[in-house]
């Protein structure tokens, strides 16, 4: 017999089905990545109509199938209202649904990559924090949840302990000594070094109480974006449209 079941999670997708159904892809905390189909919930008098849009966070009742879910409503905790409202904050928004929705895998829950969607998903409603920033903090610590972690903390080559470039073919930093014989190392700051260790080490809930500068900034966006790309080689239609915004 089939039962219901109720998940805490956040809405990755939602697409039309038919005539009047969804197909929704919910990221949950008990069963991980989750297909469920709302049925009729395009119609205009669906109470599924309104909590079953992406990036709604909350408890969903759904009955369990041979090979999906069955949706059946939900208490939506958190719309993201301020980032729906912003074309820029759907672009980023879509951009984290759709690594979630390519990296997690059905059934396994993760708690802690359900709270990095979470915080992420806050700090984009954040007006003083930079969005190309959140997203290359997402983009790093999201690898390392996923078993991706950079080697930020001493050198891939001598295990010395003051790193002080990245070495894509390493995965990882190198200290000055192998730098200096290593082609393509690229030499960091001290301030860009921490950064990225600090990404890496923090507790999610203090991943986005930090600010860089520009120089900072331009460092670890180049690092994270070759490292990013290094591990995770599929084209995210949404990555396309974000970038055109820039």
């Amino acid at each position: 017999m089939r039962e219901k079941k109720e998940l805490t999670g956040i809405i990755l997708s939602s697409t039309p089905v038919g005539d009047v159904d969804k197909r929704l892809v919910i990221l949950t905390r008990e069963r991980g990545k989750i297909t469920a189909f709302a049925k009729g919930a395009r119609k205009p008098n669906s109470p599924y109509l309104g909590i079953s849009e992406p990036f709604n966070f909350g408890v969903f009742t759904v009955l369990e199938g041979y090979d999906a879910y069955r949706f059946l409503g939900g208490e939506i905790k958190e719309y993201f209202s301020d980032v729906k409202n912003d074309i820029e904050g759907i672009c980023y928004g879509t951009y984290f649904c759709d690594i979630l929705e390519y990296l997690c895998v059905e059934g396994v829950g993760d708690a802690n990559i359900l709270n990095l969607f979470y915080v992420t998903m806050r700090a984009l409603t954040r007006e003083k924090l930079s969005k190309p920033l959140v997203r290359r903090i997402f983009e790093l610590k999201i690898l390392a949840l996923d078993g991706e972690a950079m080697a930020a903390f001493s050198c891939v080559n001598c295990g010395d302990k003051e790193p002080a470039a990245f070495y894509l073919p390493g995965d990882g930093m190198l200290c000055r000594r192998c730098a200096a014989k290593a082609q393509g190392a690229y030499i960091l700051s001290e301030s860009s070094v921490y950064t990225l260790q600090y990404i890496l080490s923090a507790s999610i809930d203090k991943l986005y109480t930090f600010q860089v500068t520009d120089a900072v900034y331009q460092e670890i966006d180049h690092v994270i974006g070759q490292y990013f790309s290094r591990h995770i080689t599929k084209k995210f239609n949404s990555l396309e449209i974000l970038s055109s915004l820039s």
